[in-house]
C-alpha cells in the first residue's frame, strides 16, 4: 500500500472544512424565522448571507415569555424592571382592541365607535378621552370597580382610585352619599394619564400624592382629644355575644342608649372612654377637660327603640374594648393635614400623649397646651428647642464617676480628674431638636404629631411657632 502523498492532505482538509461550514450555516438558517409556505430564510436569501451569531447571544429579537402574566407575577432577572401594580393598560394611544368573530366586518361595529378590523380580524375601538370630574358622589350599587370602569375605562384601576381616597379604610366599604376624589381639580384627563414622574420607569403605579396634596401632608385617623368627656355620650357598651372580657374587631356587642337618643341601622358610632386628667407640667397651661381616648368603631345592626337597646358589630378596634366604654358620635375622622404657615408667634409645651409615655419621638401623637384660642390652626408647625450643654444635662441621672476623665499627658500612674463644667446653661443659644405639626385644635389645646425628632422629647418640652413658618 502506497503512503498518502502530503500534497493530498491540504485538499482533504479544505474538503472537510467546507463540509463542516455548510452544516453550521444550514443550522443557522433553520434557526431563523421562516414563512408558512417555505423552509427558506426570510426574503428567499441564501443562508450563507446570514452571519453566525456569537455563542450565548439570542439569534433573533427578544420576546418576553412572561408577557401574558400580570406585572406583579412576572419574574425579574436583573432588578431593572419595576412593578406597575397591574394598573397599566397594554398598548398605547388609548386604543382598546376587541376580539371579533370570524364574520365580523367594519359596519357591524359602527355603533360602538369601531375603526375597522386589524389583520387578525379584531375590532379596533378608540377610547374617547373624556374629562374626569374632581369628585364622584357614591350612589346605591356603586363599587370602586364600576367607578373605575366609568371614568378610567378600566375597572382594574380601582387601586388607583383607592389611593386617591385615604379616608377609605376598606375599599369594599363605600356608602351612598360618600364623596370620592376621582380626578385633579377642575376636571382633568383620566387618572391613568396623570401619573407622577417618579413612576415613569414602570410606566405606572399608584397615583402620586404630590399631584393632589402638598408635600409633608399628614394622613392620620383621630385617636382622642382633651375636652368634656360627657359632650358626645349617647350610651354605653354593656354586654357582648362573645364569652370574653376583652373585645376586639368582629365581636357583637350590646349597647344601652340614653333617653331621647334615636339611632338607625347601619349607623357608625365611636367607642371612647375618659382615661385620665392631664397632669400639670412645669411652664405649661393646664387645659380644662379630661383626656378622652377612642377605642374603636361600632356599626349598629339592630335597634329596639322601646327598650333603648342596640346591637352592633365592632368594625374597628384601636385597643382592647371593654364593657363600660361610652358610645357616641365624637366627630372622629381621617385627618388629611397639609402644612400651613403660622400666623402668630407663640410658645407652647408638650403635655402628654394618648399613652402615658415618658419620651416621645417621631410619628407619635402628643397634646400641647395651646389651641385655637391662641391662634393655632391645623397644619401649623412648631419647633422643639433646647439650650444648654446636652452632656452636662445627662449627668443629672448618671453616677459621679461619669464626669471623671483620665488625662493622657499626665506622667503619673492612673491619674483621674473631674471634667470642668464652666459656663451658664441658660446663656447658651437655642438648638432645634424636633418638630411637631398640629392636626386638630380644641379651644385650649391641640393634638399634634411629631414629624421630626433628633432627640427624645419629654413632657414640658418647649415648642416655638414662628409667624410665616
Amino acid at each position: 500500500m502506497k503512503p498518502i502523498s502530503f500534497t493530498i492532505l491540504p485538499a482533504l482538509v479544505r474538503f472537510i472544512g467546507a463540509a463542516l461550514t455548510g452544516i453550521t450555516l444550514t443550522g443557522t438558517a433553520l434557526a431563523q424565522e421562516v414563512t408558512e409556505d417555505s423552509n427558506e430564510a426570510p426574503g428567499g436569501e441564501d443562508p450563507a448571507d446570514y452571519p453566525v451569531p456569537a455563542s450565548g447571544s439570542p439569534s433573533g429579537s427578544y420576546e418576553d415569555l412572561n408577557s401574558y402574566l400580570p406585572s406583579s407575577s412576572r419574574p425579574t432577572v436583573d432588578g431593572s424592571s419595576s412593578d406597575g401594580f397591574d394598573l397599566n393598560r397594554s398598548g398605547g394611544g388609548g386604543s382598546v382592541i376587541l376580539k371579533g368573530g370570524g364574520g365580523a366586518d367594519e359596519d357591524g361595529y359602527a355603533g360602538i365607535g369601531g375603526e375597522g378590523l386589524d389583520a387578525d380580524g379584531r375590532v379596533i375601538v378608540r377610547s374617547q378621552d373624556k374629562p374626569v370630574p374632581e369628585f364622584h358622589m357614591v350612589k346605591k350599587g356603586d363599587t370602586l370597580w364600576d367607578i373605575s370602569q366609568n371614568y378610567y375605562d378600566n375597572p382594574r384601576e380601582w387601586p388607583r382610585l383607592w389611593s386617591m381616597n385615604p379616608q377609605l379604610e376598606n375599599p369594599h366599604w363605600i356608602y351612598p352619599g360618600d364623596q370620592l376624589r376621582t380626578g385633579a381639580a377642575g376636571g382633568a384627563a383620566p387618572a391613568s394619564k396623570g401619573l407622577s414622574e417618579d413612576n415613569s420607569a414602570g410606566g405606572g403605579g399608584f397615583v402620586g400624592r404630590e399631584r393632589s396634596v402638598p408635600g409633608g401632608t399628614v394622613f392620620l385617623r383621630d385617636q382622642g382629644y382633651i375636652g368634656d368627656p360627657e359632650r358626645d355620650v349617647w350610651g354605653e357598651l354593656v354586654g357582648a355575644k362573645e364569652e370574653v372580657m376583652m373585645l376586639s374587631k368582629g365581636d357583637t356587642v350590646y349597647l344601652t342608649m340614653n333617653d331621647g337618643v334615636d339611632v338607625r341601622i347601619g349607623q357608625r358610632l365611636n367607642i371612647f372612654r375618659e382615661v385620665r386628667s392631664p397632669k400639670r407640667v412645669s411652664g405649661a397651661r393646664k387645659p380644662p377637660g379630661e383626656l378622652v381616648k377612642v377605642y374603636g368603631t361600632v356599626r349598629i345592626d339592630a335597634w329596639d327603640p322601646d327598650k333603648q337597646v342596640a346591637r352592633g358589630v365592632l368594625i374597628e378596634s384601636l385597643d382592647v374594648v371593654e364593657r363600660g366604654s361610652k358610645v357616641g358620635p365624637v366627630g372622629r375622622r381621617f385627618d388629611v393635614v397639609p402644612p400651613k404657615s403660622a400666623e402668630v408667634d407663640l410658645e407652647a409645651r408638650i403635655l402628654t400623649s394618648i399613652y402615658p409615655h415618658i419620651y416621645f419621638a417621631q410619628h407619635q401623637v402628643v397634646f400641647i397646651d395651646k389651641g385655637s384660642d391662641d391662634g393655632l390652626v391645623p397644619g401649623n408647625r412648631l419647633r422643639a428647642v433646647r439650650h444648654g450643654d446636652t452632656w452636662r444635662r445627662e449627668l443629672k441621672t448618671a453616677s459621679k464617676h461619669a464626669r471623671m476623665r483620665a488625662p493622657l499627658d499626665d506622667p503619673r500612674d492612673a491619674p483621674v480628674e473631674n471634667t470642668p463644667l464652666h459656663g451658664d446653661d441658660d446663656a447658651f443659644p437655642d438648638e432645634i431638636v424636633g418638630e411637631v405639626m398640629v392636626l386638630r385644635t380644641e379651644e385650649y389645646s391641640s393634638i399634634c404629631i411629631v414629624v421630626q425628632s433628633a432627640r427624645p422629647l419629654v413632657g414640658g418640652e418647649k415648642l416655638v411657632a414662628v409667624s410665616g413658618y
